[in-house]
């Protein structure tokens, strides 16, 4: 688990790309301002972040601290992801933030607070994982946020959202990330 991230909060504007962008920055020590970003961007009030734009942009401005942005295109693995997070690498993860998957992500973020055993957890996750086999990919709800750990035991991974605190940790099994995964990944690299 990453647990140093700064949050930086999107706030009503709808500038998940931006945020997302600035608290990944800051976390490797690059200067960075939301807003500057969402210019790069060309993004809009209420969203609608031209993401290869304010890639492009923040790749040469990353480039310049010696650092590299890589873009990676591959489905939710825990085993892919465990291989970044345990080098202290976040992925900003390219998603669909529907309705169903927030009401599950809180659901099973509050749930797994009051289960205090691992055995109890693992039957009633795998319980919520079938009870909630509806996730699907909706394109009006593009997002983006981060992957910041994984529990290899019962095969979920911890995301964190521009969103606030509220948002700062929240889980989802692997297999439910990968109904709402949009395939691609970007990470910058030590």
């Amino acid at each position: 688990m990453i647990r140093n991230i700064p949050m930086v909060n999107q706030g009503p504007k709808g500038y998940c790309v931006p945020a997302t962008m600035e608290r990944y920055l800051r976390y490797m020590n690059i200067r960075a301002d939301m807003y500057t970003l969402a210019m790069a961007g060309s993004t809009s009030i209420g969203g609608g972040t031209t993401l290869q734009s304010i890639i492009d942009g923040t790749s040469s401005y990353v480039r310049r601290s010696s650092r590299k942005m890589e873009t990676i295109r591959q489905d939710i693995e825990i085993k892919d992801i465990r291989k970044y997070i345990d080098q202290g690498q976040p992925l900003m993860w390219a998603m669909y933030s529907t309705e169903a998957y927030n009401e599950l992500a809180d659901t099973i973020t509050l749930k797994r607070t009051q289960t205090k055993d691992p055995k109890e957890w693992k039957s009633k996750l795998r319980q919520l994982d079938r009870d909630n086999q509806g996730l699907k990919r909706e394109k009006s709800r593009a997002h983006i946020c981060m992957i910041v750990g994984y529990n290899d035991e019962t095969g979920e991974i911890a995301v964190s959202d521009s969103w606030g605190p509220t948002y700062e940790l929240r889980w989802i099994p692997a297999e439910q990330a990968r109904r709402v995964t949009q395939g691609t990944f970007y990470i910058i690299d030590f």
